[in-house]
């Protein structure tokens, strides 16, 4: 006769392997209040703050998988909800550029203001090179042609 399998308790893996999680994300009390987070605000929040209008998809927990008030809950489309576990993670996220070429990432130096000392001097102007201040000819003769009149 077949000697029966030892118990041994069950493997949490994938979405539901952080211990920390007090709902689990395919149960019915997770699902009710996912739904109520993206009906009471149906825009990914990262998005929108950068002037950008896409749909969420996803509901982050922004204090950790145990905190599941409304208020450290948030709305995000599945990109920036990826982006945002990979940086956690410590992972590389890349966000990419704007239609300008602007950097999308919000934490990028090119998106964070400047703050400057307000009793300092402004910043040094840029010295213009002296071929800037001749007057520019009005027109270059050999983009316009001559007349039969001035031969």
């Amino acid at each position: 006769m077949p000697r029966p399998a030892p118990s041994r308790p069950a493997k949490r893996t994938g979405r539901d392997a952080d211990k920390t999680r007090t709902l689990k994300l395919n149960g019915s009390a997770w699902q009710k209040l996912r739904a109520s987070v993206l009906a009471g605000e149906p825009l990914c929040r990262h998005c929108a703050a950068r002037g950008l209008v896409v749909p969420a998809t996803d509901v982050d927990h922004m204090n950790g998988a145990d905190d599941n008030r409304l208020e450290s809950l948030q709305p995000l489309c599945h990109e920036c909800h990826s982006r945002k576990t990979a940086a956690e993670h410590g992972k590389r996220a890349t966000y990419g550029c704007d239609a300008s070429g602007t950097p999308a990432d919000p934490s990028h130096y090119w998106n964070q203001a400047v703050v400057r000392d307000p009793g300092a001097s402004p910043a040094p102007a840029f010295k213009k090179s002296p071929a800037t201040d001749r007057p520019r000819p009005s027109c270059s003769p050999c983009v316009r042609p001559k007349s039969k009149d001035s031969l």
